[in-house]
């Protein structure tokens, strides 16, 4: 077999390049199939047990939390009615005291249960039915055999309702059955029946109790726990089904049901074919009541997404196979005379000659990139000998163009001072006032050539800032100045201090109505000093802080992401370029509220024009 394929190699694939390209593809194809159908059958067991895992859970939480905690309620709700004596009591009240006494009793049940449908209690005393529901406790009158709002007369159909003969049958053990609802035969109950004789009354002294429970709270419960296809089944601690979200099929809920009757564990799982198709059946025993609440869940629905992923993908490899090895085996015989073109055209080639339409079309390989960096370099070529006077019509075009960027600043000044005798001509000081801040930190901006500027300098700018603001906040903002004596002398980069308080401002009072006081003070060490700009503001959230921080520590990482510098992380660079990486800008909350800055310079840093232009 070995020499058989040693054969057909040596024949049929190795005798050519292209062929043996194709055949290493095809091989890596086939590796990739196979590889991808051993990767579907573990992540499909791996998403198996992902589901069961996660839907075991689930149930155990349901079971053991919600639903065993309605069922001890229903079932203490029906012995407890009983620990009243006017049940018990030897007569000596006449029947209307004792209703009153009954009801009152019922009523208080009702009220303090929170899963409780409704009551029915049976005196085999009076031969009466007492009822608690909605209705009885809001003493709306219901019509009855004898016009009460509490009680019916026993007759054959009472004795015939499941729930009483249950009862009736299994003595004092609680009963559980599923049954109509006597006053509304629309609506299905789960009635929690128990038989109660006292010891020492006659056998004809006796009651039945059934607290009931609306079929739609566990209506509401699969809605929880299950998702759209799935099914819902409970069992009570005699395994009879109590409970069944869809309509299946009873041959099925009862093969389920003996499955369960052989599993020793609390929660377990099996598959199992249900209606024709596999499905995963999860179930989980109650440890305090002996429920057991069953979940089935078709094995097609849970684990589809792998199954679509592993088809898809399979339909992709294979396209890719044929269309790939076709598609290699055409450019590879088409690849020898291209190349032989290019080089009898490299040997003509003169130098500042241009060829055009050189590329072959349709071509985007390996030949193609050879004709495309020979016309590169022949484009090269020629963009050298005319580089010298490019760069002249350059260099006078910049001349130029720095000419009118000298006009554009004289005209907004006019303008504003336009605006500013308008505002004096109207009776509008505001205006003028804003203009005249505006002018101010404008001409700061455009004809300030210097990039260190006095902290003198720049306060004047904070101040005009600030003037601005307050037509927009009034008095709720407030600058609060703290300088050490001779720091107006020392010099900071220009709009350093200016950043900092736009940055409290934007955080500290776009989003709160209350006063804000914004304190620009400063802190001297031996090395450097510090200026420090705070506010008592509703402050920056640690999202936005965690992302400012990124980017003043990684500015450059930030910039590859496709981040703008602005702000205090412009500052920030700014500083390091003039002082290196060991100062530059730091923000971090206040203590009780608002947000702090910290600008940290050289103690030294007076600087000059020469050296932080450098």
């Amino acid at each position: 077999m070995i020499r058989k394929m040693r054969e057909i190699y040596s024949r049929f694939i190795k005798v050519r390049l292209s062929n043996q390209i194709i055949f290493v593809i095809a091989m890596i194809c086939l590796i990739q199939i196979i590889g991808t159908f051993f990767m579907y059958i573990y992540f499909y067991n791996v998403r198996k047990e992902e589901v069961i895992e996660n839907n075991m859970q689930m149930l155990h939480q349901a079971n053991s939390n919600y639903f065993s905690g309605i069922v001890e309620e229903l079932s203490a709700a029906s012995r407890d009615v009983f620990v009243d004596e006017v049940f018990w009591e030897n007569g000596g009240q006449d029947s209307g005291t004792e209703d009153n006494q009954i009801y009152n009793i019922l009523a208080s049940q009702y009220h303090t249960g929170n899963n409780i449908d409704s009551i029915y209690l049976f005196s085999s005393t009076s031969d009466k039915l007492y009822i608690m529901d909605e209705a009885s406790f809001n003493e709306i009158p219901v019509a009855t055999t004898q016009s009460s709002t509490l009680y019916l007369l026993d007759d054959q159909e009472l004795r015939l309702m499941p729930w009483f003969m249950n009862a009736k049958k299994n003595g004092g053990s609680l009963t559980v059955t599923k049954d109509r609802a006597i006053r509304d035969d629309t609506r299905d109950i789960i009635c929690f029946s128990r038989y109660i004789k006292y010891p020492l009354k006659n056998d004809d002294y006796y009651f039945i109790i059934s607290v009931n429970l609306n079929k739609s709270r566990l209506d509401d419960l699969h809605r929880q726990v299950d998702s759209e296809g799935e099914s819902l089944l409970i069992f009570d601690d005699g395994l009879q089904q109590i409970y069944a979200s869809g309509e299946g099929n009873e041959e099925d809920y009862q093969a389920v049901r003996k499955e369960i009757g052989r599993r020793e564990e609390t929660s377990y799982w099996f598959t199992r074919e249900i209606g024709g198709e596999t499905c995963i059946v999860i179930g989980d025993n109650s440890a305090t009541e002996g429920w057991t609440m069953v979940k089935i869940i078709p094995e097609s629905q849970a684990l589809s997404s792998v199954q679509v992923q592993f088809i898809s993908t399979c339909v992709i490899i294979f396209a890719m196979f044929i269309f790939g090895g076709l598609a290699l085996y055409y450019i590879i015989n088409r690849t020898a005379r291209p190349i032989e073109n290019l080089a009898r055209t490299m040997r003509h080639y003169r130098q500042g000659e241009r060829y055009e339409n050189m590329l072959p079309k349709g071509r985007n390989d390996e030949v193609a990139t050879l004709y495309r960096s020979f016309e590169q370099m022949n484009e090269r070529i020629n963009r050298l000998i005319e580089s010298e006077y490019q760069s002249q019509i350059q260099e006078k075009q910049a001349r130029l163009e720095a000419l009118q960027a000298q006009l554009d600043p004289h005209f907004l000044y006019n303008t504003l001072q336009t605006i500013s005798g308008i505002a004096i001509e109207k009776g509008v000081p505001e205006i003028e006032m804003i203009d005249n801040s505006l002018s101010r930190i404008l001409r700061y901006n455009l004809n300030n050539g210097k990039t260190i500027v006095t902290v003198a300098e720049e306060m004047g700018i904070v101040r005009d800032y600030i003037e601005i603001q307050k037509f927009r906040f009034g008095e709720r903002i407030s600058l609060k100045v703290k300088l050490s004596k001779g720091t107006m002398g020392s010099k900071v980069p220009v709009f350093a201090l200016q950043l900092a308080v736009e940055n409290a401002i934007k955080h500290g009072m776009e989003t709160t109505v209350e006063n804000v006081e914004i304190c620009v003070s400063d802190c001297i060490s031996e090395q450097t000093r510090e200026f420090i700009i705070s506010d008592n503001g509703r402050g920056i959230d640690e999202d936005r802080l965690r992302e400012v921080r990124k980017m003043l520590e990684d500015s450059h990482e930030m910039k590859q992401k496709g981040y703008s510098q602005k702000g205090l992380a412009n500052l920030n660079e700014r500083i390091r370029q003039y002082f290196g990486s060991g100062y530059g800008v730091q923000i971090e909350r206040g203590r009780e509220r608002g947000t702090v800055v910290r600008i940290i310079l050289p103690k030294g840093a007076d600087g000059n024009d020469k050296s932080t232009d450098s």
